[in-house]
């Protein structure tokens, strides 16, 4: 994950919900440390990839951060179809 770009939209996202007292070229810093540290969770819909890193979830596709939020469910097991969900 060392050549990802990064959307504007996923900057404002991470500005917004994690970090509101950074500057932007700040904020894209961290954005990219914190990157180098998540780990793979799956993929999404559109071959996308999730990322994620203590309650950061971040989406890649294409190279590109789309978009970063925080996980607010525990993962759920959906036991009748053998599969977790979160």
């Amino acid at each position: 994950m060392r050549d990802l770009a990064l959307s504007s939209h996923a900057v404002e996202r991470f500005i917004e919900r994690f970090a509101g007292n950074l500057s932007w070229s700040a904020a894209t810093e961290r954005l990219r440390r914190l990157l180098l540290r998540a780990r793979f969770a799956g993929m999404c819909a559109g071959m996308a990839r999730r990322y994620t890193l203590r309650d950061m979830v971040f989406v890649v596709q294409q190279g590109i951060l789309v978009t970063v939020y925080r996980r607010s469910h525990p993962r759920v097991c959906l036991a009748k179809f053998g599969r977790f969900r979160g």
